[in-house]
C-alpha cells in the first residue's frame, strides 16, 4: 500500500469518528501551551496511528497529541506530523469548522499532504510534484491581484508573544481589506487558500502539525509560501504568509514593516 492511499484512509477513518462525536459535550483539558484538547483528539489520534504504524512499522509519527510533541525535532527519517483535530475550539463549541491532517515528510521536505474536513466531505490532497486535488478534482489557487479586496485569513498560537506580534499585522491588514477572517483552523485557512477559496493566510506562532500538510496543497496548487520576512519557508519557521502569489509582495511589505527587529 503506498503512502498517500494510507493518508487518505487514516483522515477519512478518523473524520467519521469526530462526525460522530460532534456535536456532543466534551471534558475537556488543557496542555502546557494553554491549547485546549478533548477525548475526541486523543481517540481521533489513537485511530490514525494504528493505520500508519500498521502500514509503515519503521516511520515515525509526530502527533500533537502525543507526549512531548511541543519539544520534538524532525529528522531525516520518514515522519508522518499529525493533527488528529483540528479547530478543537470550534469542535468543543459545536461550530462546524475542524479538520483532520495528515503530512509525509522525509529529509525534511513534505512529500504529502491530506486535509479532511469530515463535515462538508471535502478532502484535500497534494503530492509533491504531482499537483493538488479537492475531492479528486485538480485545484488551484486564486487569481487576486491586490490585497485590496482580498479574502485574508489569519491565525495565531497561544503565547503572549504571538498575541502581540500577530496583533499588529492584523491592525494593519485590516486597513487594506474588509474582507479579513480568523476561521480557528489552521488547515482549513490553508485549504481554502489552495482551493482558490480566500486569497491568502498569514499564520503567527507555527507548530509543524499546524502548517506541514497545507503547505504542500498551496505549493502544488500554484502558490507562494515565505515567512514574514519574504524568505524560505521550512517547517522550522515561527511564522508563515501564504498566498496566492500576486498579492504576497504587497503582503509581505507589511509583515516585514511590523517584524522589523526579526527581519534585520
Amino acid at each position: 500500500m503506498i503512502e498517500i492511499d494510507v493518508a487518505i484512509d487514516a483522515a477519512k477513518t478518523a473524520g467519521e469518528y469526530l462526525l460522530s462525536q460532534f456535536g456532543i459535550d466534551h471534558n475537556v483539558q488543557y496542555k502546557s501551551d494553554t491549547s485546549p484538547v478533548t477525548e475526541a483528539d486523543l481517540e481521533s489520534s489513537r485511530l490514525i496511528k494504528e493505520l500508519i504504524s500498521n502500514a509503515f512499522p519503521t516511520h515515525t509519527i509526530l502527533c500533537e497529541e502525543l507526549p512531548g510533541a511541543l519539544s520534538q525535532k524532525i529528522g531525516p527519517e520518514p515522519t508522518w506530523i499529525i493533527d488528529p483535530l483540528d479547530g478543537t475550539s470550534n469542535f468543543i463549541a459545536k461550530i462546524p469548522l475542524f479538520a483532520v491532517v495528515i503530512a509525509l515528510v522525509v529529509n525534511h521536505q513534505t512529500q504529502l499532504g491530506v486535509i479532511f474536513d469530515p463535515l462538508h466531505n471535502d478532502l484535500f490532497v497534494a503530492e509533491k510534484g504531482k499537483g493538488a486535488t479537492l475531492n479528486g478534482q485538480p485545484m488551484s489557487v486564486s487569481e487576486k491581484q491586490t490585497v485590496r479586496g482580498a479574502m485574508l485569513l489569519a491565525g495565531r498560537g497561544y503565547r503572549d508573544r504571538d498575541h502581540e506580534r500577530h496583533g499588529k499585522i492584523i491592525y494593519t491588514l485590516e486597513q487594506k481589506t474588509t474582507y479579513f477572517r480568523r476561521l480557528g483552523s489552521a488547515a482549513i485557512m490553508l485549504a481554502s487558500v489552495a482551493s482558490g477559496r480566500a486569497d491568502s493566510v498569514i499564520l503567527t506562532g507555527n507548530s509543524p502539525w499546524d502548517v506541514a500538510a497545507g503547505s504542500i496543497l498551496i505549493t502544488e496548487a500554484g502558490g507562494m509560501i515565505t515567512d514574514y520576512c519574504g524568505k524560505s519557508w521550512s517547517l522550522e519557521s515561527e511564522d508563515l504568509v501564504a498566498t496566492n502569489g500576486h498579492i504576497h509582495k504587497e503582503l509581505i511589505e507589511i509583515t516585514r514593516k511590523e517584524n522589523s527587529t526579526a527581519c534585520l
